[in-house]
């Protein structure tokens, strides 16, 4: 298996693009983030990612799952503007280390894209026709153990977006470490670490840029049940200025915190500021099927609803 996960990552290194342009924006479908659980404490999982949303937050999380599962996730983001579908599997390996496989989709579409085209006749455009766009993302995961505290992990992934009559297909990977101790926990995610390049029917080429994510919790018991503070930090190297909550040169950072409150590991309360935007979700544990749901708040996109749901095995 580690032959494998080495050849994957070999395969996907060369995949860095030479003359491609490094684009703002170029990976903002997949900025979303999965899972009801986590974007209802505002995005931040990437120090506690433990259930079946790890392939997207951190591929290290993965290994924390003892046995086999599914998880699924439906959104109608910002006022049903997009649909956003998330669908993944797990499974632990046998073996003298401790280590588990995943793969999971991520799918982000939509409508309304309508196209023109000039009259010179009426002296003004017109409808050809009203199409849709999507995003598919393809993850494969691999995560092992090494020691008590510390797991890694590693995605290899595959990307198709279809917007309107154009198409482009991407390859690129991600790099994730876990660490913990006593209460604390620490953790970083580093998407599109070979920078993932997009190639478009049309000849035209471009680059997602790294986006290093960086996490720490806090865990302790209270009241008969567990709470959970945690912060995250989204950093960016393109450029994106007084876009981002903060900056520096190129570099800039968006931030999350989130808590979670989960009594006797039957129901979760849990609230969080997503780039100050208010998020809150509700869970629920009955054996081995779990629900999620969460609500985020956007004063100019609206507001976005989400529903996750866990079997398993």
């Amino acid at each position: 298996m580690k032959k494998g996960i080495y050849l994957l990552l070999i395969l996907f290194l060369p995949s860095i693009p030479v003359n491609a342009f490094g684009a703002k924006y170029a990976g903002e479908f997949l900025a979303l983030g999965v899972g009801a659980r986590p974007l209802g404490m505002g995005g931040t999982f990437v120090a506690i990612a433990n259930d079946l949303t790890a392939g997207y937050w951190n591929p290290a999380g993965l290994v924390q799952i003892r046995g086999r599962g599914v998880a699924m996730m439906h959104s109608e983001t910002f006022g049903q503007l997009l649909n956003h579908d998330y669908i993944s599997y797990s499974k632990p390996l046998a073996g003298p280390t401790t280590a588990a496989i995943g793969v999971s989709l991520i799918r982000l579409g939509g409508g309304g894209i309508k196209l023109t085209a000039w009259d010179p006749i009426k002296d003004r455009p017109y409808v050809v026709k009203e199409t849709g766009h999507a995003d598919y993302t393809l993850f494969f995961t691999y995560a092992a153990e090494r020691g008590q505290n510390l797991s890694w992990g590693a995605n290899a992934k595959l990307i198709y977006r279809k917007i309107a009559d154009n198409s482009a297909f991407g390859l690129g990977a991600d790099l994730g470490g876990l660490l913990s101790k006593g209460h604390f926990r620490l953790g970083f995610n580093l998407q599109d670490a070979t920078t993932t390049l997009l190639a478009y029917d049309t000849g035209e080429k471009e680059s997602i840029l790294p986006t290093l994510k960086l996490g720490t919790a806090f865990q302790t018991e209270i009241l008969q049940g567990n709470l959970t503070i945690v912060t995250d930090v989204d950093l960016r190297f393109e450029g994106r200025k007084t876009s981002a909550q903060r900056w520096l040169g190129n570099v800039s950072g968006d931030f999350h915190l989130g808590g979670e409150y989960t009594y006797r590991k039957i129901i979760s309360l849990r609230i969080g500021s997503d780039q100050g935007h208010l998020t809150a979700g509700l869970g629920l544990m009955v054996k081995r099927f779990q629900v999620d749901t969460s609500f985020s708040a956007h004063k100019s996109l609206d507001n976005s609803y989400k529903v996750s749901a866990f079997f398993y095995f």
